[in-house]
């Protein structure tokens, strides 16, 4: 998002005009940017700008969809370990989870991995067109899948800390762990009607500034934009952190076993 926002306010120029200012002038010279926020497909829909505005135009996408492998890699690299550690457990009390991690953790695989997609779809046709919907739907497809992923990482990660009672913050009980999943899948199922709304052209609720309950509507939708982006991702990360600061009591080996032929 930094590298994102970055490029796209010295570098990216939208809509198309005849005499930009360099990337020199804006970095060094204090020159006015050329990306104007307003005339995005997303605003014009919501009428305010997704995070990932900031990714969807070159040549910020194409920096963006080199970063973002440093996300998807490593992360797949933990679904698959995650579900080693899951299958391998022989314990009658993990045999639930381990069922739903034969499910979950292939469809976790998919989603992280074609997230890229929203950098291949971008949302920069014509606001008021089919072609121009269906492009922004093309976009959020994998966005949404995504969001599912990091929902289903949580749903499992959550699970098996309560099965290994290893929840190891003291401020954290077992009960607010299906309290955070709760607000997260509401958050999830609020986030996605709101977006699909406005796909079908019924939305939610009004977003128009200036309007009646628009300024309102407006602050609501975006809280959720935010909010799920900190119980999805930034209060995983810290979890996930404190967790392996006190050690996780897993270890990988690599073997080279002789075969007898």
């Amino acid at each position: 998002m930094l590298t994102g926002n970055f490029v796209t306010n010295y570098a990216v120029v939208f809509p198309a005009k005849d005499d930009p200012s360099t990337f020199w002038d804006k970095l060094l010279h204090g020159a006015p940017s050329d990306f104007e926020y307003t005339e995005t497909f997303i605003y014009k829909l919501f009428h305010f700008n997704h995070t990932c505005s900031v990714l969807d135009f070159n040549p910020s996408k194409t920096v963006a969809a080199l970063v973002i492998m440093f996300h998807t890699v490593p992360t797949n690299v933990f679904v698959i370990c995650h579900y080693l550690r899951v299958t391998s457990r022989s314990e009658p009390r993990y045999d639930n989870l381990k069922k739903a991690t034969k499910i979950i953790s292939p469809l976790q695989f998919i989603f992280f991995a074609y997230f890229y997609m929203v950098f291949v779809n971008s949302p920069d046709k014509e606001f008021g067109t089919k072609e121009g919907m269906i492009a922004f739907t093309l976009h959020y497809i994998p966005y949404c899948f995504w969001q599912l992923g990091m929902c289903l990482m949580a749903f499992q990660q959550c699970w098996y800390l309560r099965l290994t009672d290893t929840i190891r913050i003291p401020c954290v009980s077992r009960e607010m762990l299906v309290v955070y999943l709760r607000f997260l899948f509401i958050l999830y199922i609020i986030y996605t009607w709101f977006v699909v709304s406005f796909i079908v052209g019924k939305p939610a609720w009004n977003t128009m500034r200036g309007t009646m309950g628009g300024n309102i509507g407006n602050a609501i939708a975006k809280t959720i934009m935010w909010l799920f982006d900190i119980t999805a991702v930034f209060i995983p990360i810290i979890f996930a952190w404190c967790q392996s600061n006190q050690g996780t009591g897993i270890r990988i080996t690599v073997e080279d076993l002789a075969i007898n032929w």
